[in-house]
């Protein structure tokens, strides 16, 4: 009998370390018993060579997920096609990245999409976008909430080192000018006055993993070194490799924190202050382009305790335990 087949819809083919993680992670709890294919093949608008409502036909079921997809001041065409709802659809792992304000014509967007009879599941990856979420339609009957779903990937296993490093992530972004880069420099110095040694990570491959690069080349100095890798899996091993790191990258942090690693997030995010919230670390938040950045570097980081881990496992594995109890139901 064959598999079931599932189209993956998500931020996913540019390179962007978490999104593909995303895939990884998918395809450890869903790829035994489904066909799992992302479902765009162009990297730009209109993201798909043919008609959603055709491509709707080669699939049985959609999952759409990967992170911030729920803007309340734009539809994306990328992930919320009306034609994606002529088959199942599964909502997972969705965040909210900015909830200062919204429009209407979005909301009702999202309502539509919300509450047709196709979509299934929709399950936020943290209490604050689950509220969100609640507040802001009549989904209760469909809503759940559960950590990160990269908090249950199956991640190669740690590599112990005696050094002290600091781990640097940063992204090529237009917000990266030369100037913006004097408290990063100041913060690096501090650590390097406190006994680490420092190894800028590029968290990203394809594409994306080619701006990083030249990005983290105008920061990084001699003596510094610069790790890039195609492969998800080496890229987590050179964050275990780490006593401490400092991410402008969610999904950074969240690899880091499941190998014990304590992070400093360089973006005032919702989703950074919100993960960090719930480890009870809100002072490890501090914006990249803050004076005071540098006082955030310990001389002696404190690791993630292992029962904190623990039970972050558990319950993002418990979510996917959960999407796959209501993708058999549906999915005959």
């Amino acid at each position: 009998m064959s598999k079931k087949k599932i189209g993956l819809v998500g931020y996913f083919g540019w390179g962007n370390f978490g999104d593909e993680l995303f895939v990884e992670t998918h395809k450890q709890y869903l790829g035994k018993k489904y066909t799992l294919e992302i479902v765009n093949d162009i990297l730009a608008e209109p993201y798909f060579s043919k008609p959603v409502s055709k491509i709707a036909q080669d699939y049985d079921a959609f999952l759409i997920g990967g992170g911030d997809l729920i803007n309340p001041i734009r539809v994306s065409k990328l992930y919320w096609q009306m034609d994606f709802l002529q088959k199942p659809v599964f909502i997972y792992g969705i965040g909210v990245p900015n909830v200062k304000w919204s429009r209407e014509n979005v909301l009702n967007h999202y309502r539509k999409f919300f509450n047709h009879e196709n979509c299934k599941l929709i399950v936020a990856r943290d209490i604050e976008s689950f509220n969100w979420l609640k507040d802001n339609f009549d989904i209760e009957d469909k809503l759940q909430w559960y950590p990160d779903a990269v908090c249950s990937y199956n991640k190669p296993p740690k590599i112990e080192t005696k050094d002290k490093i600091l781990g640097v992530v940063i992204r090529g972004h237009r917000s990266f000018e030369k100037d913006s880069l004097v408290h990063l420099r100041k913060m690096i110095e501090e650590a390097k006055e406190k006994g680490y040694k420092i190894k800028h990570l590029i968290l990203a491959n394809k594409q994306l993993g080619q701006a990083d690069l030249e990005q983290t080349k105008e920061l990084a100095i001699e003596g510094e070194d610069i790790f890039y890798s195609e492969s998800l899996e080496e890229m987590c091993r050179e964050i275990s490799k780490c006593s401490l790191l400092a991410s402008i990258k969610f999904h950074g942090m969240i690899v880091a924190t499941m190998y014990g690693i304590p992070t400093i997030a360089l973006s005032v995010t919702p989703k950074n202050r919100n993960f960090l919230r719930m480890l009870e670390q809100p002072q490890m938040l501090e914006s990249y382009n803050q004076p005071l950045l540098y006082q955030r570097v310990p001389y002696y980081p404190s690791p993630i305790h292992s029962l904190v881990r623990g039970s972050l496992y558990r319950r993002s594995k418990a979510g996917y335990l959960y999407l796959m109890e209501k993708m058999e139901e549906t999915i005959k």
